[in-house]
């Protein structure tokens, strides 16, 4: 039977509002209803200040007005650089609250990714501070403006020291000035510039509408109400941190924690005196409070729900989190998505939970194709397009999108999976993170699965290597939680047979190394592995070079 045509464009919108997915509300006017309800109630704890929603409104109103006193126009882009500090929430909802276009961009990026972005971005607001380490951000973006024949109406600078052209953010005050309206829910709100896994960070334009549908389907899988505390330890000037500390607190009139970095011994205490019930961000955070919890800490009150994205879960994880009270659950998502597409939610059992990456969430559509981008059968392993509401309008490069988006409305993000018959979805890898042994293809997500099941193993990644006579074999990078033990790689092989993994699939080259190289959000960066300084190293000659003896293996 020939497959049924796909719905049109139209139908499928008039189907995200039919169900409330799509409405038109916007940030800024989120923002204003929970104030006016409830100006009195703290929104946020931020390393020990205090904020009520009536203060961040003021605060948000006075920026944004100053904004457009200096020149800030509807579609306007306001760039923040910022590490995590109240500022970094003020001046993105600032920027809504402008008509402006929020572009927030993570401090690591230096003069490389910072002169891409730039020039693709072009803000007519900058906001950065004058030192982070032994850095001069400023510096490096005066620099950098100079070089590209930029004209910024206006350059905020947070702390101390700003150099000539830099005026200080503005402070709280009461301005009764006019805003402007915000930019219309269906019209992008967000500019955000991908994690570059793989290569430079590219420009996803997200609106208004696409946001506030995550937000309702992340409420809604989560359980979550006004009641709701979350701690927020990620990079706030990253989607993920941005709608952790504020966005998503706001959208329930609930309230945040904020962490300046992560400090697990410190975010145990923070979840029991501020009562926390919910946490979302990279796995290693999980993985930390919950050695913590094994050890006996926070007794009085304890982390419920933690959502984990970003990297590869290990069950034993979850399994771990389990055993001290905390529902973990992995999660599938990405700045193009707007956040999550799939979660886990907090009451589904355990076995779900630590073997699949969730449910598909409402409106979102995921399927899986074949090389040819015809759809398999429920269960079977290939390349994932998906299509819906929380999906990105587009990037700014109109190559990538057109490379990415397809005229159907279907995103192919690169990522290798598959989708059971009642819609719950779980990862296998990328398509780039395919070693094509002689002509057998595998995914690396399984291997680097069962490598972290060692105990004597910290953090594993697994990518391709090239191989003189079957093109490409497997590499492996680890970290020990003892290197001094390395001898050779025998122990983590044995291990890897004990858990029968495929002959095939076993490392052949070993990498140990002192960390291995992550965006912001825990996603680990595969092209730079090969730029790692080892520890120590490995390898199978037998096998790269001489007879093949994984038993059977016709090439």
């Amino acid at each position: 039977m020939p497959p049924s045509p796909s719905p049109s464009a139209a139908y499928r919108h008039a189907g995200y509002r039919a169900t409330g997915l799509w409405t038109d509300d916007t940030i800024a006017a989120v923002l204003e209803q929970r104030t006016a309800d409830h100006p009195e109630r703290e929104l946020f704890v931020c390393e020990g200040r205090r904020v009520s929603y009536g203060e961040f409104e003021a605060w948000t109103r006075a920026v944004a007005a100053d904004m457009v006193a200096r020149g800030v126009r509807p579609g306007d882009r306001v760039l923040v650089q910022l590490p995590n500090r109240l500022e970094a929430l003020v001046a993105q909802v600032a920027a809504f609250r402008s008509g402006a276009v929020d572009v927030p961009v993570v401090p690591i990026y230096r003069e490389h990714e910072m002169r891409q972005i730039l020039a693709d971005c072009r803000p007519t607001v900058i906001c950065s501070v004058a030192s982070l380490g032994p850095r001069r951000p400023v510096a490096e973006l005066d620099a950098l403006i100079a070089e590209l024949g930029l004209a910024p109406a206006v350059r905020y600078v947070v702390d101390d020291g700003g150099p000539a052209g830099w005026v200080p953010f503005p402070a709280a005050s009461a301005t009764t000035a006019a805003l402007p309206a915000p930019l219309p829910a269906a019209e992008p709100c967000l500019l955000l510039y991908t994690s570059g896994t793989t290569s430079a960070p590219k420009g996803a334009l997200l609106s208004g509408r696409a946001l506030v549908a995550h937000l309702r389907n992340f409420r809604d899988a989560l359980g979550a109400s006004e009641a709701t505390t979350t701690l927020a330890a990620t990079p706030l000037s990253h989607l993920s941190g941005f709608v952790a500390a504020v966005v998503f607190p706001i959208f329930l009139g609930g309230r945040s924690v904020i962490m300046s970095g992560w400090r697990p011994d410190d975010a145990v205490e923070l979840i029991a005196t501020e009562r926390v019930d919910l946490m979302m961000g990279a796995t290693l955070f999980l993985s930390e409070l919950v050695e913590r919890y094994e050890r006996g800490a926070g007794s009085g009150h304890r982390l419920d729900v933690y959502a984990c994205a970003g990297a590869s879960i290990p069950p034993t994880v979850i399994d771990r989190a389990a055993a001290v009270g905390v529902r973990g659950m992995r999660a599938y998502g990405m700045t193009e998505t707007s956040g999550v597409c799939a979660i886990a939610f907090a009451d589904d059992p355990l076995a779900r939970r630590r073997e699949w990456d969730g449910r598909i969430l409402p409106g979102m559509e995921i399927e899986v194709v074949d090389p040819e981008r015809e759809v398999v059968p429920p269960g079977e392993i290939g390349e994932l397009r998906m299509r819906g509401p929380q999906l990105l309008d587009a990037y700014t490069d109109p190559v990538v999108t057109a490379d990415q988006l397809d005229e159907a409305g279907w995103f192919y993000p690169g990522d290798v999976g598959r989708v059971d018959d009642e819609g719950w979805l779980q990862i296998h890898g990328r398509t780039k993170d395919i070693v094509n042994r002689g002509g057998e293809k595998f995914s690396t997500g399984d291997i680097e699965a069962a490598i972290a099941t060692h105990p004597g193993v910290a953090r594993a990644a697994v990518t391709a290597v090239p191989d003189p006579r079957l093109g490409e074999t497997v590499g492996a990078w680890v970290v020990l939680t003892d290197p001094a033990a390395w001898h050779d790689a025998t122990p983590l092989l044995s291990h890897l047979d004990e858990q029968r993994l495929a002959r095939q699939k076993l490392p052949t080259e070993w990498h140990v190394v002192a960390e291995i190289p992550t965006t912001a959000v825990g996603k680990v960066q595969k092209h730079r592995l090969t730029e790692l300084d080892d520890i120590a190293t490995w390898t199978d000659r037998l096998t790269r070079s001489g007879p093949d003896i994984s038993g059977g293996d016709p090439t």
